[in-house]
């Protein structure tokens, strides 16, 4: 594929994301918003809507339900889900709290599947969702289960962001703790994503010891002492362990 057609699926993709990212929005007010020749977006749009991907309604454009449907059946193409589903629903109602699974997609943790307890707080938490991986308990879990190399790279493509004031950012912060997780089997991070929550994850092996995802518990730091840390790690590390197992069946 030539530049220019690089460059082609680049701008539709980019007027994809910000169409998903705003909403809706007309040519004009998007062409500015990316700084593209209205006819360009224009054409683009068009082009999007024939192939059923945006829809148009009284000038305003927005994404359709397509894009629901790819990530729909990828997610059940892939072993880990298919492996875990049971376990997951078990974890949320076991714990009360939001129980999430989560894979490692192109440096970043990206949210597959969640489930609510009867106490779980309204995350804006939702399948496909990304997020960094070192400021997350079930990133730091699968970062844990990568060689060093391998974690330096990601640090090199994606730094080390302050989501918040509890974020890592220091490296050889970020090493020394990946090496107390891979020996007490489970990841915390105390508002190092979310500014008041607790969040506690287990990596999901598989038979090779190769890291497949991560099982995810988070709730309020108010209720989540101690005490309550401990037995959600029994909990998700038990489900993790069952999901391993799984995963040779699937």
């Amino acid at each position: 594929m030539g530049g220019t057609s690089n460059r082609s699926v680049e701008r539709a993709f980019k007027l994809i994301d910000e169409l998903a990212e705003n909403g809706s929005g007309g040519v004009s007010e998007l062409a500015e918003r990316l700084d593209m020749p209205v006819s360009t977006v224009h054409d683009y749009l068009q082009a999007l809507v024939a192939t059923g991907y945006v829809t148009v309604h009284d000038t305003e454009y927005r994404t359709t339900t397509r894009f629901l449907e790819v990530g729909h059946r990828q997610r059940h193409r892939l072993e880990v889900f298919k492996a875990v589903r049971d376990e997951l629903e078990d974890v949320a109602s076991e714990t009360g709290e939001h129980a999430t699974l989560l894979i490692e997609e192109d440096d970043q943790a990206v949210i597959l599947a969640v489930q609510e307890g009867p106490d779980a707080v309204n995350l804006f938490a939702y399948p496909g969702a990304r997020m960094p991986l070192h400021a997350t308990a079930p990133g730091k879990a699968m970062l844990a289960h990568m060689t060093d190399d391998r974690v330096d790279e990601i640090i090199d493509r994606q730094g080390l962001v302050a989501v918040t004031s509890q974020t890592i950012t220091d490296p050889d912060v970020l090493f020394e703790q990946l090496e107390s997780i891979r020996q007490q089997g489970y990841a915390i991070d105390e508002g190092e994503r979310i500014a008041g929550m607790v969040c506690i994850a287990a990596p999901i092996l598989d038979k090779s010891d190769r890291i497949r995802g991560s099982i995810c518990v988070c709730g309020p730091q108010s209720r989540i002492d101690e005490t309550r840390r401990e037995e959600i790690a029994d909990v998700i590390q038990r489900a993790a362990n069952v999901t391993q197992v799984n995963l040779d069946y699937v």
